[in-house]
């Protein structure tokens, strides 16, 4: 990994804790791929659309508010870093086929970055949806 994207990695993680879509997907190459537990998304816009539907976009309300991301752990390999992070925030607008329950939610992140031209070209995303649906839900 070069510097230049070790560094793109850090202003992402920047933009999604100041909740500023444009800033988070300025660290985007023009066509990118995200991975949500091995489900793709692909294209600019709907990767925007991921990132402000999860709430990520400062005043446009998406399923959680107060969204932060703390780094825990960083690893690098030859073409990638894999951050295992943490993500909390609140359910304030509704999640799938679940009303907002203004729950407190915090849970552990795996997600794997790779670069072309020192912007992220893939992001790939793994959590425990079923978890994230019992702090949701407290079931």
């Amino acid at each position: 990994m070069s510097p230049a994207d070790e560094a793109m990695l850090e202003e992402h993680i920047a933009a999604e804790n100041a909740h500023d879509l444009d800033r988070i997907m300025a660290t985007f190459v023009a066509s990118p791929v995200m991975e949500m537990n091995g489900q793709p998304i692909e294209g600019f816009e709907a990767v925007r659309e991921v990132h402000r539907s999860v709430g990520f976009a400062g005043a446009d309300p998406g399923s959680f508010s107060e969204l932060h991301v703390v780094e825990r752990r960083r690893h690098r390999t030859g073409d990638a870093i894999i951050v295992e992070q943490l993500l909390s925030g609140r359910h304030t607008g509704a999640w799938g086929s679940i009303p907002a329950t203004n729950r407190a939610i915090s849970i552990a992140l795996c997600t794997v970055y790779l670069f072309e031209g020192g912007r992220i070209a893939r992001e790939h995303v793994y959590l425990d949806w079923s978890s994230l649906r019992r702090q949701v839900t407290r079931r």
